[in-house]
């Protein structure tokens, strides 16, 4: 799409307050609906010829290729790089009814994947785009769900979302969490704050067993970092008695906690943030484990700590690129990292190290661990990879929702 036609399409669009099913159509540039006919949910603003009709943001369109074959239905916001996200492949009106059906289908594949399960209360229970539902993440913990609307299409349809959600689940407490940089580009207003049921600060919930309290309203994300349970118990079977092990950005402290229960000799938990530390501390002690939990920056404690100490070490850190223009920062951020975290290794030890940088590719990561591997002067095998669990699906061919690569390396 030229300058002209995406400034043209945001002045005619207007600004909507109100959820509508509009007459508007999205019709695609000749050549650009094929990733949509294979089931990509997304279209780029490049992609769009013309809007016919009335769309305002937040509106339901349909969409159409340049000949006019119907593709779907979805969220429109000429605000966005992304002006179109499929809601639905059929002429279907997006209602309350619709959400109640998109939920007990996420529900399903739940379900099927045996989650929640005796041992773990905790899941994710809508994926966005995995689970047709672009725009919403739905965390559950115990019986409480915590909600983050990332769209303005779907934040006017909030009420409908906390109804179905109620519907489908026996819930005690809907939280919301405010959606960070996604509301500035989207055009939304959102606050952490109890929608539905009894307010609480703290909500226990079990992970393969373990005890932790999540914090919807004042914790990271939606209160725990449920896209990393698969590694962390992956941690916990590779850990075991006599271990020194060494978790960097810990957070809820769950790959320490791993390798307490599994019987390692020593544990170190580090986070920058005081809350976390605590919360750390209360998980250690409500699972009966030793662990030693640290304030500090990861940086500098790796810089000071004895080399070759370790037998285990996690690094799990905080997304280091938003956007393409940090690439090359978080390349260099995340090459001094595994150089540091290396040399802490002893010899035969495993390094679990993560990125959840979108904008930084599988192989790209992978370069950047063999580049910190020579700076270390280490010698290093990835023995296996790691990603988000079942709970998190994702359409095929969706690569834009590929975010999170881990590495478990081997350490000579």
């Amino acid at each position: 799409m030229s300058r002209k036609r995406a400034t043209n399409l945001v002045s005619s669009a207007g600004v909507s307050g109100q959820a509508r099913d509009s007459s508007g159509r999205v019709v695609l540039c000749r050549g650009k609906a094929r990733p949509l006919w294979f089931g990509h949910p997304w279209v780029y603003a490049n992609a769009v010829d013309r809007v016919e009709g009335e769309a305002a943001p937040g509106d339901i369109v349909s969409l159409v290729d340049h000949e006019g074959r119907f593709i779907g239905r979805g969220i429109f916001n000429p605000r966005s790089q992304i002006p179109v996200r499929l809601l639905t492949r059929k002429q279907e009106a997006i209602d309350a009814t619709f959400f109640v059906a998109r939920l007990r289908e996420a529900q399903l594949l739940r379900t099927r994947l045996k989650l929640p399960n005796s041992e773990t209360s905790a899941y994710r229970l809508v994926n966005s785009e995995g689970d047709g539902l672009p725009g919403l993440v739905v965390d559950v913990f115990g019986d409480a769900a915590v909600v983050q609307v990332t769209t303005l299409g779907l934040a006017l349809r909030r009420d409908m979302i906390f109804d179905a959600l109620a519907a489908t689940l026996p819930l005690r407490t809907i939280y919301e969490v405010a959606a960070g940089s996604y509301a500035d580009v989207e055009g939304l207003v959102a606050q952490n704050r109890v929608v539905r049921g009894e307010p609480r600060n703290l909500v226990p919930c079990l992970e393969d067993g373990l005890r932790f309290e999540a914090e919807p309203l004042v914790g990271q994300k939606t209160g725990m970092f449920l896209d990393q349970r698969p590694s962390r118990m992956r941690v916990g079977r590779l850990a075991g008695a006599g271990l020194r092990m060494l978790d960097c950005y810990a957070y809820a402290g769950g790959f320490g906690l791993q390798a307490a229960r599994a019987g390692a000799s020593e544990v170190t938990a580090v986070d920058s943030s005081p809350r976390a530390v605590a919360r750390i501390e209360a998980h250690a002690a409500a699972n009966g484990v030793p662990l030693r939990a640290v304030e500090a920056d990861v940086f500098r404690f790796l810089e000071t700590a004895t080399p070759m100490s370790y037998d285990l070490v996690v690094v799990d850190p905080p997304k280091f690129a938003r956007a393409r223009k940090d690439v090359e920062a978080a390349t260099k951020g995340y090459q001094r990292l595994n150089t540091l975290a290396l040399t802490v290794c002893a010899p035969g030890a495993l390094l679990v190290t993560c990125s959840c940088s979108q904008n930084v590719g599988a192989q790209d990561f992978e370069r950047i661990v063999a580049a910190a591997a020579k700076q270390a002067q280490r010698e290093v095998r990835i023995v296996e990879t790691g990603g988000p669990g079942g709970d998190h699906p994702l359409p095929p061919a969706f690569t834009e929702g590929q975010y999170l690569k881990v590495l478990f390396v081997y350490v000579g």
